[in-house]
């Protein structure tokens, strides 16, 4: 079969991967998005709904597409995603892409997951450090094991000959203040750095967030794939993210309000404005240079089925970016998409072209300083614990307590991450945050700055912010209780 000029042999053959051959080639991919179900869901029923799905997408022929199966929470009460993908035909499971979560789950436990990708003949895997679940706290997140996603890339980067995979990972370029956007690229990089080789975003609407990303990533040399996952919307789906239950994800006034006004007509003109949405999100991925696009919400292989003649359609519509761009402003009546007033985005002259050139300068920004209370703790903590990585994690136990809040790790970190132990995240993860931080650098789960945010403006006042970047930072057995 032939996609695009691109031979795709249809034998199996374990050495083969033909969703990295499509990458590395240039050619446009489609994922449909499948989340694993409860372990309630009886076995026969989801194995022959994923087998639908399976048959739906192997049988497109307008362009290469494939599974992404997700179990991003990972919970006790949730199939594990190479479980799930059991039922897979052995012979194409290198078309798909199989989501590792790092939620209720140990580097070893995640380690056995990944046996059991690789055992089962799955090639790409995306290793993610899991989401949390509405209404959970700081409390309820800190009694739980989060695997770090950078620690879970190294760890599979450490298996050398033993990893067949193709690693990829999850970014989140819809961020909105640099306090909050400037620790997700940097957590990005160290992803990239520790083995990720193609990047997948969050879901988002914002096309010029996109762009920034992929301008980023060219800025700092880095030509990795990206894939941009996208949402068909349904109005059950709108209700929840206006409920800020969907982690990460937020919608603008202007585009709420547009959504809205397309909720008040029938179901039917709803679901037709968002078909013609992705069109123009998928067409403007292609011309923003995206290798492909992830689709959550085709629920049914009859909507797979429309996706793929829906984003054949607009690939072939839109061949010209100004074109593009004249159409998607118009279809948005110049609707504001950023969630936020006074946002702030990197590049100043973002959809002035759709790659970035010579001319494309970062925006100037003040980032947020240190209050005379935070540097003189810093210059405290620097001062009583210098070598703490170095020395019995015991060590000064009591007034690492007092001044630092010790969280009784199995070995202190503290002088390579700013003073600021990484267990005070929630979640514990050691490399950088989580997705779903806010926009005022606040940690997802409310009442505290994230921790990582605190990191970064310390690294910035002592101007060694590529510290943070370069560093892996080993995570430690957690104390649950």
């Amino acid at each position: 079969m032939s996609y695009g000029g691109l031979q795709l042999e249809m034998n199996f053959d374990s050495s083969m991967n033909r969703f990295q051959n499509c990458l590395d080639n240039g050619v446009f991919v489609m994922l449909v998005e499948q989340s694993a179900p409860t372990t309630g869901t009886d076995p026969a029923i989801a194995g022959e709904r994923l087998s639908e799905m399976e048959y739906a997408v192997l049988n497109i022929n307008e362009l290469p597409t494939g599974l992404a199966i997700t179990d991003r929470f990972g919970t006790s009460g949730t199939w594990g995603a190479a479980e799930f993908a059991a039922s897979l035909a052995p012979d194409t499971r290198d078309r798909h892409v199989i989501y590792i979560s790092g939620r209720d789950a140990t580097l070893e436990e995640v380690g056995e997951k990944v046996k059991l990708c690789s055992a089962g003949g799955f090639r790409n895997v995306v290793p993610v450090s899991g989401n949390s679940y509405p209404g959970e706290t700081i409390k309820s997140c800190r009694n739980m094991v989060f695997s770090d996603s950078v620690c879970q890339l190294e760890m599979l980067r450490r298996m050398k000959n033993e990893n067949p995979f193709f690693c990829g990972c999850v970014g989140n370029p819809y961020k909105y203040t640099p306090k909050d956007l400037f620790p997700q690229y940097l957590k990005l990089i160290k992803k990239i750095d520790h083995g990720a080789k193609f990047v997948v975003t969050q879901i988002g609407w914002d096309m010029l967030k996109l762009q920034e990303l992929r301008w980023y990533l060219g800025y700092r040399g880095l030509h990795f794939p990206t894939i941009a996952r996208l949402i068909l919307l349904t109005p059950e789906k709108l209700e929840k993210i206006q409920a800020n239950h969907v982690s990460g994800m937020r919608i603008s006034p202007d585009f709420n309000t547009i959504l809205e006004n397309e909720l008040k007509y029938s179901h039917n003109q709803f679901e037709a404005a968002q078909w013609r949405r992705l069109e123009l999100q998928v067409a403007g991925c292609r011309l923003l240079g995206y290798s492909g696009i992830q689709i959550a919400g085709l629920d049914t292989p009859d909507k797979v089925r429309v996706a793929a003649k829906r984003v054949t359609a607009a690939l072939k519509e839109f061949r010209n970016f100004d074109d593009w761009k004249r159409e998607y402003i118009e279809h948005l009546a110049r609707a504001e998409m950023a969630p936020y007033p006074n946002c702030f985005y990197l590049f100043d002259k973002l959809f002035s072209s759709a790659h970035l050139d010579g001319t494309a300068e970062m925006t100037q920004f003040k980032s947020e300083g240190l209050t005379k209370q935070e540097k003189r703790i810093y210059r405290l903590r620097k001062f009583m614990f210098p070598h703490a990585d170095r020395q019995n994690p015991g060590a000064h136990f009591i007034a690492k307590k007092l001044f630092a809040g010790c969280q009784e790790c199995s070995h202190c970190r503290l002088p390579r991450t700013f003073f600021v132990c990484p267990e005070t995240c929630p979640k514990g993860l050691s490399n950088g945050p989580c997705g779903g931080t806010l926009a005022n650098g606040g940690c997802e789960l409310g009442g505290m700055e994230c921790t990582h945010s605190k990191m970064m403006r310390l690294a910035a006042w002592r101007r060694k912010v590529h510290r943070l970047e370069e560093q892996y930072i080993e995570p430690v057995a957690r104390i649950i209780g």
